[in-house]
């Protein structure tokens, strides 16, 4: 198999696998725990982001690209993202992940995730509460702003550094299996 039809194939089934844990939405219950969030959010968010960070370490950027702008796109369609000026936003979060792992892997594992993590909560926290925010509530009845503006800004608040954290370490920990597993087709370093 050349390069390319392996980074497709690669590209591919991990989107697939994103495609799938987002589905998850149909199964999981929303259940609302007191200052915390919505539970669903924290189990498929983390299994997302898993897809993420090894997109971003099999496959590169672009790879990894291409799954951060599916996913947010899918979550539209799917009613998880509520109002549609949001989805660039949430790929741009979704991105910058991607990417510090991407540029970092090679070097440092552990700077890769720290960084990417922290990464994608400023992007998401500063573009939520900075840019959508301010473009969503001013046609809005004051209190449902207020309503909008509080939700909007904790769900894309500390559970988006918490769900990428989460996915950092299963990242990490399916890295070696994986290597192992598939050991004759499967090379992180064979993609840049």
């Amino acid at each position: 198999m050349n390069k390319q039809t392996r980074w497709l194939t690669r590209t591919a089934l991990l989107l697939a696998l994103a495609l799938l844990f987002q589905s998850l939405r149909a199964v999981i219950p929303k259940i609302m725990v007191p200052g915390f969030g919505e539970l669903d959010q924290y189990i498929i968010g983390s299994l997302v982001n898993t897809v993420l960070i090894l997109a971003a370490i099999t496959t590169g950027i672009t790879g990894g690209i291409a799954v951060s702008i599916l996913t947010p796109l899918v979550a539209l369609m799917q009613g998880e993202i509520a109002f549609p000026v949001m989805t660039p936003f949430v790929a741009l979060g979704n991105m910058a992940l991607v990417i510090f792992v991407a540029l970092l892997y090679n070097r440092n594992k552990i700077a890769s995730f720290v960084t990417g993590t922290i990464a994608k909560f400023i992007t998401l926290y500063l573009t939520i509460n900075f840019i959508v925010i301010p473009i969503i509530t001013p046609d809005l009845p004051a209190e449902k702003a207020g309503v909008v503006r509080t939700m909007l800004s904790f769900k894309f608040g500390y559970p988006q550094l918490v769900t990428a954290a989460i996915g950092s370490i299963i990242a990490f920990g399916l890295i070696p299996v994986l290597e192992r597993v598939l050991k004759e087709n499967f090379s992180l370093k064979n993609i840049k």
